[in-house]
């Protein structure tokens, strides 16, 4: 007797779905996004570093790429290329900032 083995979500290893297609490899779309992340996330922070002539290292910060206004960090290579602030309570802090000047004003 041949015992058929159920297949497994590429990423986090649960059984698939009954029924589910030939061609299905996530158990959903979570799980495919997470998958995507992990996999492309770090060659494409690779890429964008190489593209811009730093010799870093995976992980490390841009130096070509600016300072955070608000706390003098180096904004981080995971950021987007136009990022200005290294986080959202920076970026909050410098609305409130310009906020108050201009109520004042």
């Amino acid at each position: 007797m041949s015992r058929k083995s159920r297949r497994r979500c590429a990423q986090c290893r649960e059984a698939l779905p009954a029924g589910a297609s030939a061609s299905r490899r996530y158990c959903d779309s979570a799980c495919r996004s997470r998958h995507w992340r992990r996999v492309r996330r770090p060659d494409e922070i690779y890429r964008r570093a190489v593209e811009q002539n730093c010799g870093v290292v995976r992980g490390e910060f841009l130096r070509g790429q600016g300072r955070c206004p608000v706390c003098k960090v180096p904004v981080p290579l995971r950021k987007r290329t136009d990022s200005v602030y290294c986080s959202p309570k920076c970026r909050t802090r410098a609305w409130r900032r310009r906020r108050d000047t201009t109520e004042g004003a």
